[in-house]
């Protein structure tokens, strides 16, 4: 803190200096002249009254007469038999004015009959000057002053960063529900409130993380356990029919490993958003088509109808790949969970381009829709490769349409089950 001061005491001392000298020098230049004219007019009537009472007399009367005058005047009056030398300009002023003025309004020369003959000398007591050691002590009272004031700040403004200091340290030892406390009218209230959020936001991606992290752990245990057990029924069996079995389990076990670890790449690329690809523009109907024939032979699979309308939307903006995993993902969902028939489109709605599919299912009760959204999260509690899915697809949808600046939403869709739009923003005209 004594650095800061003492660099903020110097600076402010050096330009506060600066500052007046300069100003000295730029008033006196502007207002000298006024002042000349103004004393001028101030001690014409004097002047002239002096020399009418000293006119016509010779030089031991008006001496005489100075020695009456004397005592009345504020002023030392001395009568000078010669003229003094003059410059070209005090030259001027005699014949402009009838006087000279010198030494900054301290004397006054008149004639007084004729600029050959005698002079009247005046000398005024004029303004009070400060001495040196009175300007020099004048000018550290003013530094002491404003090194007071500026103490007063710094320490006010060293105590908040002080604050900031230890609430930096807190969230760097762990401490992620720190927060740092500042007066409403400190100086770096801004910062510190930005530190806040900060650490609040940090907090959250950690609890994120570690909540990630133990739904992946649950998530790997039951597909590690049944590829361990299956290894171990391999190993306690001759029969080669019940082997190869086994071997077509374990297989399957791998492939759902194999997938929940790409979806977990596919979550978290979808983290980071300056690592998308540019948006494209898309046509449609096509794009729609084209998307849509592995889930076409994955509804005769599962035994249900799969209907896509034609869209009504030219074209979108989108980037084409996270756009396809969405849709895949959509309709995955609503193939495990629909009866009967699955409907996909792609409509525009209010402005904003929305890709919408339903099923005829048990569909979404309104309070479980956020949590849905959540990574890991099922409903159904199933464990299955062929129904469970990981609880990652709806997840994934949800920050694709971030992605694309819009947003997912649920409802009950007119086929009874559930209605899952992704909404975000129409191609530019």
């Amino acid at each position: 803190m004594k650095r800061l001061f003492l660099w903020l005491w110097f600076v402010t001392g050096a330009c506060f200096l600066a500052s007046v000298f300069f100003l000295n020098h730029i008033l006196d230049g502007i207002y000298t002249p006024v002042q000349d004219r103004v004393f001028v007019q101030q001690v014409r009537g004097q002047v002239y009254a002096l020399r009418s009472g000293l006119a016509g007399l010779d030089a031991d009367q008006q001496r005489e007469r100075l020695q009456q005058w004397q005592p009345h005047y504020g002023i030392a009056l001395t009568l000078l038999d010669k003229p003094p030398a003059l410059d070209a300009q005090e030259q001027v002023a005699v014949k402009a004015d009838g006087f000279i003025v010198r030494d900054q309004y301290q004397q006054v020369l008149l004639p007084i009959e004729g600029s050959d003959g005698r002079w009247l000398h005046l000398r005024l007591p004029g303004a009070v000057q400060m001495t040196t050691y009175m300007t020099i002590a004048a000018y550290l009272s003013i530094l002491l002053l404003v090194g007071a004031s500026l103490y007063a700040w710094v320490r006010l403004l060293w105590r908040d960063l002080d604050a900031l200091r230890v609430h930096a340290d807190r969230i760097g030892a762990g401490d992620l529900q720190a927060r740092a406390q500042v007066s409403p009218r400190s100086q770096i209230r801004v910062i510190v409130d930005h530190s806040n959020r900060m650490a609040a936001r940090v907090a959250e991606l950690v609890q994120r993380q570690r909540d990630l992290t133990h739904a992946i752990s649950h998530e790997l245990r039951t597909p590690i356990a049944r590829v361990a057990f299956g290894l171990d029924l391999m190993q306690d069996s001759d029969d080669h029919e019940r082997r190869t079995r086994l071997a077509q389990g374990l297989h399957g076990d791998l492939a759902e490993l194999n997938r929940l670890v790409s979806e977990l790449l596919a979550y978290e690329r979808l983290e980071h958003p300056g690592e998308g690809e540019p948006m494209q523009r898309i046509e449609a109907n096509d794009w729609l088509q084209a998307c849509l024939a592995d889930a076409r032979r994955d509804a005769e699979r599962a035994g249900v109808v799969l209907r896509v309308q034609p869209s009504a939307l030219p074209r979108v903006d989108a980037e084409p790949r996270l756009l396809q995993l969405a849709l895949s993902n959509l309709v995955g969902n609503a193939l495990r969970h629909a009866r009967s028939q699955v409907e996909v489109s792609l409509v525009g709605v209010g402005g904003r381009a929305c890709l919408r599919v339903d099923d005829d299912g048990p569909g979404i009760a309104e309070a479980d829709h956020e949590k849905v959204m959540r990574p890991f999260t099922r409903l159904d509690d199933s464990r299955s490769r062929d129904t469970g899915g990981f609880g990652l697809g709806l997840a994934i949808v949800n920050r694709i349409a971030a992605r694309h600046g819009g947003e997912l939403r649920i409802s009950r869709a007119t086929l009874g089950g559930a209605r899952l739009e992704m909404h975000w923003p129409l191609a530019a005209s």
